[in-house]
């Protein structure tokens, strides 16, 4: 009889994990891509991974370039049904009324900028003020 409760309470979970994590209408992930250079993004997305690398930014995970960008769209982090860790980010688009899931892996700042999310190849960002010359970002375009 305990195994039965057992096994019920494992089914349940693992119900209620699978749930949660299809919270979301598209993965960044499996979006088409393209890998840009530093020289080559867009100067204002330059502008501010620079400001970042010199510590002239907040530590966030989600930057914008322009300020009207930042009531279109909502950031989230969704936390793990066992404990309080990260499964992933959730980048919500509330005009178009779709969400994203970005990966918890993906290293951060991301900068939203024409439609577009930009993703750097390398973590601490906010730490690296000689390498940011050399960083490389995955251009995403949003639906």
């Amino acid at each position: 009889m305990k195994m039965n409760k057992l096994i019920f309470i494992i089914l349940i979970i693992s119900i209620a994990s699978c749930a949660k994590d299809y919270d979301y209408d598209y993965r960044i992930k499996y979006f088409s891509h393209q890998e840009l250079t530093y020289e080559k993004l867009p100067k204002r997305v330059k502008m501010l991974y620079r400001a970042v690398s010199l510590g002239g930014m907040d530590m966030k995970n989600l930057l914008f370039v322009d300020s009207a960008d930042i009531s279109t769209f909502d950031f989230e982090a969704i936390e793990t049904i066992a404990g309080p860790w990260i499964a992933y980010y959730k980048l919500i688009d509330n005009k178009k009324q779709i969400s994203y899931r970005i990966e918890y892996s993906f290293p951060f700042p991301y900068i939203i900028y024409h439609n577009k999310l930009y993703v750097p190849d390398k973590k601490n960002l906010y730490y690296c003020k000689e390498e940011i010359f050399e960083i490389n970002c995955m251009e995403y375009t949003l639906k």
